[in-house]
């Protein structure tokens, strides 16, 4: 038997006393208060996966563990590492790491955790990593100070922090930590075995016209673009009878990342977790996404959502 282990590392609050197992529907939800009462909270996200094999389902000791992978790294203070040690796990025994998209608050702890692994361990991401990002500081900022500029051009608002950047991946820097970086945009099988099959998505072809924006921007060939995220991923758990999706910040939107899936694996999706990204979404995005969310399979249980707080 095969048992999964979702670690949630980096969030944006605590709730230390959430009575998730008396919640209905959600005993399959584990919550130690120890352990959240000891970690910190930080505006990003982070996730350690542990894949157990287990011959004993009543031996908690006896399950060996056959494929460990974190999902992006929490933000810029270091929370994943802090909430780590905290809790006691290791790092030593990385497989790999998977960057859902690349913005601080999804990687602030990767040069961090390569330091502590001596491994060469594999990094998963999309060819936009390369990109330094900029994000709007000041609503003042219109779309015409950036889109088409060039980097000398837009010094004036760096220096004012009326916008800030986020550097790329620092290639020679991960060559020194020891990291095998792959760049994808397809989809890549992280493991498939005991009625379990995990995926890292491709790109997520944006379809619907409500998840469509155009607020980013990013240095690209020399020039400041409007940016679509197109590096945005989801993790795929497909069991034999359903489906789990692990989202990052869902810059893709979740209808478009849904019909995605879709295309994937025609067994129900029952549980979505992770960013979802609709804090600033209308009224009518909203009622749009409730719609689709009623409506996009036939399936007649429950959809769990557990969405980044």
């Amino acid at each position: 038997m095969i048992k999964t282990e979702l670690i949630l590392l980096t969030n944006n609050v605590i709730f230390p006393f959430q009575n998730l197992q008396k919640d209905p529907g959600l005993k399959f939800a584990q919550l130690n208060k120890l352990f959240a009462t000891q970690s910190v909270a930080e505006h990003g996200l982070g996730f350690m996966i542990n894949i157990y094999e287990v011959k004993d389902p009543n031996d908690e000791w006896g399950k060996k563990l056959i494929k460990k992978v974190i999902f992006d790294t929490g933000s810029t203070n270091e929370t994943f590492l802090y909430n780590m040690n905290a809790r006691a796990y290791t790092l030593y025994d990385i497989d790999m790491i998977l960057i859902s998209h690349w913005h601080y608050d999804h990687t602030g702890g990767l040069y961090q955790i390569l330091e502590q692994v001596e491994n060469e361990i594999p990094v998963i991401c999309h060819d936009s990593a390369k990109f330094e990002r900029f994000f709007r500081r000041s609503f003042n900022v219109k779309d015409s100070d950036l889109d088409g500029k060039n980097r000398d051009e837009i010094i004036p608002l760096l220096s004012t922090s009326k916008i800030v950047n986020q550097a790329p991946i620092d290639l020679n820097h991960m060559d020194d930590l020891n990291a095998k970086v792959i760049f994808t945009k397809e989809t890549l099988e992280i493991f498939n075995d005991g009625g379990l099959k995990i995926t890292l998505s491709g790109e997520i072809p944006r379809i619907h016209p409500e998840e469509d924006f155009s607020s980013f921007f990013s240095l690209q060939e020399g020039i400041v673009k409007v940016d679509k995220i197109l590096d945005d991923k989801c993790l795929i758990f497909e069991y034999q009878e359903n489906v789990v999706l692990l989202l990052g910040c869902c810059h893709s939107g979740i209808m478009n990342t849904l019909d995605y899936v879709k295309n994937i694996t025609t067994k129900p999706i029952s549980h979505i977790i992770g960013g979802f990204h609709l804090a600033n979404a209308t009224d009518q995005r909203i009622k749009t996404t409730i719609d689709y969310l009623n409506s996009f399979q036939d399936y007649d249980k429950p959809i769990f959502l557990f969405p980044e707080q």
